[in-house]
């Protein structure tokens, strides 16, 4: 059995999150994880709010200072991921007391290693600044055009095309949040260069990324200006000793992953990305941070003494009604407006993100949708669930009944095991076992039989059924897995699941009321 770590990218403690953000990496680490723990290998999910990155500021108020906006959303966000069922091993706040000063001193023994090493290089570049502020605009002080495919764009990378460019790259750059103007100045700031582009393509491929997910990073590689920023002109963020005031160090996801994976193995000087850790390390994220997620990993580690990511698992974006989910232009439906508001639960929220082919394309939702794919399974938990768990009687399953359960979970497995995942085929796989063919409740062994690969092949999507029907076929071992299936009784308790399997139709003004649009 194999040891797995997966990292979802670290959001920023700006907002809540949308179910654009739940729908990309979160939910897939979550259903890969669980779907790995019923196979038997152990397996952590790590994250946590990227508190120094500059979106923050914009989050601030003339009452709340930086450190309490984090904190502020580092808690909702927290929530949020709860409500959405998503486990976490670790909610990492950098800015907390038990995190401040190893996760800074684990950038800046990154930091000191490259340069060590000749890895990093001092590179004086062009910086628009605020003429009235005198602030350095990068991040979310600056926007303009897209240099790639011309669509607006912010900070330094493009929602619409997943391109990554550096500040005087941006067309047509204006200051995001004033009016002011802008003028240029340089500035010498530190970058990470790649050695060798064909390399590192070479290095992605093996992981097994899909090649379709290669184009950007491989576009990224041609251009002379290919690099990955170390420091940047700013008061917000990591402070270093070896940097002058008004410098601070980039918090790049790969350094903060490598902080995650000193957490998983919870002892100084190891870490589950150490070139011989036999820990899998995934890191998920989606299309957007496409750069720092591959390219950076493959420019980094090795300089550094570490090891990239063994797989990277990439989502497209989500939108709602035809228009990409947006924490800034405040569009889309917040996951706590749902859970906490409404008669949703986690599991039919998971129902219909889990459908969305992200892996594959953009995926895009509506009302209509959500209402329908949660009344689906509602009707299906009346009329199906419902009558063939009091149909179902104490059981011993055979070799024959085990045989067909393992097969679908083999057919399952290839969707959620990285670097080979696609959520909506997975889930497609346990709604064919959930609707077709209809369970046989005149069939008593039969009965048991279904409800027993119910249990297991919705494990990874809908978890509390899941582990409300292994309660009820007083199955206790937990994690779910087969095994618990071989040789033993199955005693089915007809009235567990009396009461979720009592639930009216939804009314898609619930969902409405809470819809946000620009």
């Amino acid at each position: 059995m194999a040891d797995w770590l997966l990292i979802p990218m670290c959001p920023t403690p700006n907002g809540r999150l949308h179910i654009g953000h739940g729908a990309g990496p979160y939910l897939r680490a979550d259903a890969i994880a669980r779907a790995l723990r019923r196979d038997g290998h152990t397996a952590a999910v790590i994250t946590g709010t990227d508190a120094y990155e500059n979106w923050v500021l914009a989050a601030t108020g003339p009452d709340r200072t930086p450190e309490q906006t984090c904190r502020h959303y580092h808690g909702g966000i927290g929530h949020d991921l709860h409500a959405l069922g998503v486990e976490l091993d670790h909610w990492i706040d950098p800015l907390a007391p038990q995190h401040r000063a190893a996760y800074r001193r684990l950038h800046e023994d990154v930091f000191d290693t490259l340069r060590a090493r000749g890895a990093a290089r001092r590179t004086v570049e062009s910086i628009p600044v605020g003429v009235d502020s005198g602030r350095p605009l990068l991040g979310v002080w600056i926007a303009g055009r897209c240099p790639t495919c011309d669509a607006p764009a912010a900070g330094n990378t493009c929602t619409a095309c997943s391109d990554h460019f550096h500040p005087d790259e941006l067309r047509q750059p204006h200051s995001r949040l004033t009016d002011e103007p802008i003028r240029w100045r340089h500035h010498p700031s530190w970058f990470a260069y790649p050695d060798d582009p064909d390399a590192i393509i070479d290095r992605l491929r093996d992981t097994g990324l899909p090649e379709h997910f290669l184009t950007v990073p491989r576009n990224y590689l041609r251009r002379a200006t290919a690099r990955i920023r170390l420091t940047q002109p700013g008061t917000w963020g990591i402070t270093s000793d070896a940097q002058p005031a008004g410098t601070v160090l980039s918090n790049t996801y790969y350094a903060y992953s490598l902080y995650c994976g000193h957490l998983h193995h919870g002892r100084a000087h190891d870490n589950a990305f150490a070139p011989n850790s036999t820990s899998t390390v995934v890191g998920l994220f989606g299309t957007d941070n496409s750069i720092a997620g591959l390219i950076a990993p493959h420019i980094l580690a090795a300089p550094a003494g570490f090891k990239p990511f063994d797989h990277t698992v990439i989502n497209h974006m989500v939108h709602f009604e035809g228009r990409k989910c947006s924490t800034s232009k405040q569009h889309g439906i917040w996951i706590s407006d749902l859970i906490d508001n409404t008669s949703i639960t986690t599991d039919e929220l998971r129902y219909p993100l889990a459908q969305l082919p992200l892996d594959h394309h953009i995926g895009d939702i509506d009302t209509t949708t959500l209402t329908t794919r949660i009344n689906e399974l509602r009707t299906w938990q009346t009329q199906k669930l419902a009558p063939t768990l009091s149909a179902s009687h104490e059981t011993t399953l055979g070799a024959t009944e085990l045989d067909l359960i393992t097969s679908s979970l083999d057919q399952q497995r290839r969707h959620l095991t990285p670097p080979h995942i696609d959520l909506a085929a997975a889930t497609a796989v346990a709604r064919e076992w959930m609707f077709n063919p209809p369970p046989a409740t005149s069939h008593p062994h039969q009965a048991t039989t279904w409800l027993a690969g119910t249990a297991l092949l919705t494990a990874p999507i809908l978890p509390q059924l899941a582990e409300t029907l292994w309660t009820a076929l007083s199955l206790g071992q937990q994690p779910l897995q087969i095994d618990a299936l071989h040789n033993e009784p199955i005693r089915p308790d007809t009235s567990a699941l009396q009461s979720a399997t009592q639930c009216k139709a939804l009314a898609a003004s619930e969902i409405t009321r809470y819809v946000r649009r620009t």
